[in-house]
């Protein structure tokens, strides 16, 4: 069936505090009434980017739902930017999201309103075309020029980059780090917009990502991105190593996103062996609702060669991870530190 018979969607203005129009379009299941609705998600455009880099994602997302979804979608351009009023210069962003909340308690009531993402912070906002009809949307923290030290691509967890990942990447950036910031979830709707995303096309996504930075990066892949930091660290022999925190294999599974023909395309116990002999860590992140992997990081860290580690932390704090960033680059890239004994655990 195609996609667009299973969502409908609504284009109107919302009128803010200082009288402006944001521009809008709200995406449902074909069947779904506003009473039976019981959340509204919010794609929050990066400045200077328009809602056309976001209704992808809604309408990938309405339709993996089917005709009964009950969760709408939100897509809108923030002031200043396409079809929204506001002069140039004037990011007061905050009163954009006041007044979506408004309009949705109006229309909905007391449901819950999720705002997937931030508008802006002080990251550098790129648009890299990845292959034909798929571009990687990039927060870009540090130097542009090469500044020495091991580049790094952080991975959010899906869909919520949010002004902790925003504070963890400057932070990075001011240890002397080039940083390359993403939401997985943004680029995964549009790479299988479409069709689902094959590990071959997901590597050589990441492969030409890699090859846009100045050498060899490590990944950091939050709770559920770190599944995609280890299945890409697998297949690109670009990547330095991989720091992969919490949960992992539930960011693989989504049936709408990956082409799942054989249940072992994306099973991580299948493919994480590749990553050797670049360095991984394994990390508890202990206040996360997702960041205890438990049995799961047992068993893929049994299956990783070495040089490997686990981590456990309850503040995924700066600190901490450029103390895994340091040790990743104390190893070199061939096989020192795997002369097989297991690198001992940290605190």
């Amino acid at each position: 069936m195609n996609t667009e018979e299973l969502y409908v969607e609504e284009a109107f203005g919302i009128l803010t505090d200082d009288d402006l129009y944001l521009d809008c379009i709200l995406v449902k299941s074909l069947d779904l009434v506003d009473d039976a609705t019981r959340a509204v998600r919010v794609w929050v455009p990066r400045y200077p980017y328009t809602k056309t880099t976001t209704i992808a994602c809604a309408r990938q997302e309405v339709a993996s739902y089917g005709r009964a979804g009950k969760i709408a979608h939100l897509v809108f351009d923030l002031r200043g930017t396409g079809d929204s009023e506001g002069g140039p210069g004037d990011r007061n962003f905050d009163l954009d999201l006041q007044a979506i909340r408004a309009w949705a308690e109006e229309r909905f009531g007391n449901i819950p309103v999720s705002f997937l993402g931030v508008p802006a912070d002080q990251a550098v906002v790129r648009l890299v075309p990845i292959r034909e009809g798929v571009v990687m949307e990039t927060y870009n923290y540090g130097p542009d020029d090469d500044s020495g030290r091991t580049p790094l691509v952080y991975l959010s967890s899906y869909s919520n980059f949010d002004r902790i990942d925003y504070a963890r990447c400057l932070a990075l950036a001011r240890a002397g780090y080039q940083v390359c910031a993403l939401d997985p979830l943004r680029y995964l709707l549009h790479a299988s917009m479409r069709q689902r995303l094959s590990p071959t096309e997901l590597w050589q996504d990441f492969r030409t990502l890699c090859q846009t930075m100045p050498s060899a990066p490590i990944v950091i892949g939050m709770p559920m991105a770190a599944g995609l930091a280890l299945f890409c660290s697998a297949g690109v022999q670009e990547i330095k190593g991989v720091i992969a925190i919490g949960q992992a294999q539930i960011g693989l599974n989504a049936s709408h996103i990956f082409e799942k023909s054989s249940s072992y395309n994306f099973f991580l116990s299948r493919h994480v062996y590749s990553i050797a002999p670049r360095p991984v860590v394994f990390v508890n992140f202990e206040k996360h609702p997702l960041g205890n992997a438990g049995d799961e990081r047992d068993v893929l860290f049994e299956l990783c060669g070495e040089p490997k580690r686990t981590a456990d932390s309850r503040e995924m704090s700066p600190a901490f991870l450029l103390s895994q960033i340091a040790w990743i680059d104390s190893l070199s890239s061939s096989s020192e530190g795997g002369n097989g004994q297991t690198l001992p655990p940290i605190n």
